[in-house]
């Protein structure tokens, strides 16, 4: 696996990471509004949503750092090789998503996605 590829799925796990933190504290967000049982309760869930905000806050360190780092690997790149990269790795979004919001075909996707990391692989001007 090459170096670039290895940044890319760092910062595309960092995004998912983020996304499932926001799902969770959404959740405990609607909980909090539920009437609820005592007071103590209300402070248990209001400590546990503290904690998972800080959390997120060092997930998003973390995935600025991942982010930036792919996209100085996705900058040799242009066109529609780069925003379906960008949008899978730097965005988190699922191929069916980048194939609807491209209106292109998953395989049309899935060859610019081939092609782009060829090229990341091996720059031009690069005899393997």
């Amino acid at each position: 696996m090459t170096n670039c590829l290895k940044i890319l799925k760092a910062a595309r796990e960092a995004e998912l990471e983020i996304q499932a933190e926001l799902e969770h504290i959404e959740r405990l967000h609607k909980i909090l509004r539920l009437p609820h049982r005592s007071a103590e309760y209300a402070a248990k869930m209001t400590e546990k949503l503290a904690e998972l905000e800080r959390i997120l806050n060092d997930c998003i360190d973390n995935a600025c750092d991942r982010k930036r780092e792919a996209l100085a690997c996705l900058s040799s790149l242009t066109g529609n090789e780069r925003t379906v990269l960008y949008r899978y790795y730097i965005l988190g979004e699922d191929w069916r998503r980048i194939s609807d919001a491209m209106y292109m075909s998953e395989r049309s996707i899935f060859n610019l996605r081939k092609t782009a990391l060829d090229k990341l692989n091996y720059p031009a001007g690069f005899s393997a």
